[in-house]
């Protein structure tokens, strides 16, 4: 049976241990793994309730146009595409919308003209009552045009039905040209309708609309173009494309509107912006477009096509975030997933997205999602093996640019398919992490053995052909070197690599992005542990980590570094507040990752270490923490 290659970020080279009963930490420390599962939260158990709780991307493995909005019930409600219904999500988190409920509110009519191609379904709570508005055909995507459903009740579940004195609940200005992406702007007390449409009836190029409304279900006047394609950036593919407009509103209530521009089958769709810099929404001059896309690809961190966000807020109202969809990996087109991450302001009032954050990349759920405070404490060593350098029987190495080494292994379909790993590590009790991908639709399995001994049956949760996500398994290592073997079990899953995390460990790991920053710039990077590296200013730069140690005594500090900036740099390393040493950092280029270690004494109970900038430039990537005395 063939399968669609896998993709996702490179995998971290370092390993994540369990804490033991004995360690130096306290069992609030106790470890998370180094990959996130692809679709849950990475939720700290009893013995870690004190440290901030990290999720990775993507929050959905399969989707596109994802659409979120926070009601005032507390609840996060969710859909996006799914081709021939409309499904709701319903959740208390956003980091928690792949394994929320869900229910499918809508079937259209199997004769319906809008009974096909359903896209970008939003949902808006508008006079009372929710409103999905989407677009839809008979089957010919030529004809597609906005539709909306109206709920009978208050409850975003349904039932809905089309607005009465509709045909089939189109909403449509007087040309009642080619339409998709709709969405509805609220501006000094009254409402618009903006979408992306053709200006005549062939597919030459999408533009951006926008036209008054009468009532949620009714344009009431002509529409008015607002945007076309006209930057290079904007004019990759062809057609060419403007959609997926959202609203955004900053805290003065200034309205922006980000549309993804380029062909959305491309890895360079990107997300582009315009601000009404007039008094009018009707008025095209009052719409003035950034000449740079504000939201694009990554490739240094696997990021490709990034576009047709939403915005919404975190559950404490606090931090501003963004949904988007990306293709999984280099050339997947429409083969996407959901992501998420936050975003801030430029003190001029307009939205600061950054870059996109290369999947598997752990992050700080949103505020409110977690009480804890402590910057979470990682394993500090990792024995990592790719599955394209196992041995392979009837089965496929296949090159993928999301794999962690390039490559993966698919096609393990047959009762003497196999991939056994050769690992060689010290004799131990580990757990067994492997990194797959199952788009079955359905629970999938490989049967393990360990040294011909079968040792037991690993399932794989669905997540999507082109996501990748991470089963773990304990096992014990008694010989070296050991061989691990994977065979087919039930249904079909395709292998990435496996880690091996020593159950026990004294070395802990700490990531320099999730500390407390303060003028600090973070950066993607492939080889940091975790994606990500961050750079204090030459002046004011500085990073806290509040961390937990169950001794006081002696411990081994080592960071990880890179200086490229031409001289010398340096850190003043503080603990509690006190300095304790410097950090010198020797200049031997922002690509090459060095380590220095310094001794450092700490208090039983919380303790702070902080980094602050003494001189020149450097770079963290993350630091470790190991008692002696």
């Amino acid at each position: 049976m063939k399968k669609k290659a896998l993709k996702s970020m490179a995998a971290a080279v370092f390993i994540l241990p369990l804490v033991l009963s004995d360690s130096p930490f306290p069992s609030e420390s106790s470890l998370l793994g180094s990959h996130a599962s692809a679709h849950e939260t990475i939720s700290p158990d009893h013995s870690n309730k004190h440290a901030f709780e990290l999720f990775a991307n993507p929050v959905i493995g399969d989707g596109a146009d994802p659409w979120v909005v926070k009601h005032s019930d507390g609840f996060y409600y969710y859909t996006q595409t799914t081709g021939n219904n409309i499904t709701i999500w319903k959740s208390k988190t956003l980091s928690g919308l792949g394994a929320a409920e869900k229910k499918v509110v809508w079937n259209p009519a199997q004769d319906a003209p809008n009974r096909a191609h359903m896209w970008a379904p939003e949902l808006h709570f508008l006079d009372g009552k929710w409103y999905i508005y989407y677009a839809a055909s008979d089957g010919d995507m030529g004809k597609q045009r906005m539709y909306v459903l109206q709920s009978e009740g208050a409850d975003p579940f349904g039932p809905y039905s089309h607005p009465e004195g509709t045909d089939y609940g189109q909403i449509a200005d007087p040309s009642n040209k080619w339409a998709i992406d709709g969405t509805v702007l609220e501006y000094n007390n009254r409402r618009y309708f903006v979408w992306s449409g053709w200006e005549g009836d062939v597919n030459v190029s999408q533009h951006l609309y926008i036209a008054p409304m009468k009532n949620p279900w009714t344009i009431s006047g002509e529409r008015i173009e607002i945007s076309r394609p006209e930057l290079e950036w904007e004019k990759i593919g062809t057609p060419t494309v403007n959609e997926g407009p959202q609203v955004l509103k900053n805290k003065q209530g200034k309205v922006f509107i980000v549309y993804s521009a380029s062909g959305s089958w491309t890895d360079d769709y990107t997300l582009g912006m315009l601000t009404l810099e007039g008094t009018d929404p009707l008025v095209p001059e009052a719409w003035v477009k950034s000449q740079e896309p504000v939201f694009k690809k990554n490739p240094y961190a696997n990021v490709y096509g990034p576009g047709h966000c939403s915005f919404v807020k975190s559950p404490d109202g606090k931090e501003d975030w963004i949904l988007y969809h990306a293709a999984k990996f280099m050339g997947a087109g429409w083969n996407r997933s959901v992501r998420m991450q936050k975003f801030s302001w430029n003190k001029d009032g307009t939205p600061h997205f950054g870059v996109p954050v290369g999947a598997d990349t752990l992050l700080k759920v949103p505020s409110g999602e977690s009480d804890g405070k402590l910057t979470p404490a990682l394993p500090g060593q990792v024995y990592k093996y790719e599955a394209e350098d196992a041995i392979v029987h009837n089965a496929k190495i296949v090159s993928n640019t999301g794999a962690s080494g390039g490559k993966k292994v698919g096609y393990i379909d047959f009762d003497d398919s196999f991939v056994e790993f050769d690992v060689q590590v010290p004799a131990g009790d580990f757990t067994l992490k492997v990194r797959y991908s199952n788009g079955m639709g359905e629970t999938a399995s490989h049967f393990v053995t360990l040294n011909g001994n079968a040792i037991g049956e690993l399932s794989y949760e669905s997540f999507g052909w082109d996501s990748w996500k991470n089963a773990e398994l304990d096992i014990t290592l008694d010989a070296q070197p050991s061989k691990i073997r994977f065979s087919k079990g039930t249904l079909f899953t395709e292998l990435d690599s496996i880690e091996l995390v020593p159950i026990e460990t004294k070395v802990f790991r700490y990531e320099a992005e999730h500390g407390q920053l303060k003028e600090v710039k973070v950066f993607s990077h492939q080889a940091a542990s975790n994606g990500q590296k961050i750079e204090l200013d030459k002046r004011n730069g500085q990073a806290k980590y509040p961390i937990l140690a169950a001794k006081s005594g002696t411990y081994e500090l080592k960071v990880r570094y890179a200086n490229g900036s031409g001289q010398a740099a340096a850190h003043q390393l503080l603990v509690n507040g006190n300095s304790a040493k410097t950090l010198d950092y020797e200049n031997n280029g922002w690509d090459h990752w060095q380590t220095v270690s310094v001794p450092v004494k700490l208090k039983k109970g919380e303790n702070i270490i902080g980094f602050k900038t003494k001189y020149g430039l450097a770079q963290l990537d993350c630091f470790t923490l190991e008692f002696k005395e």
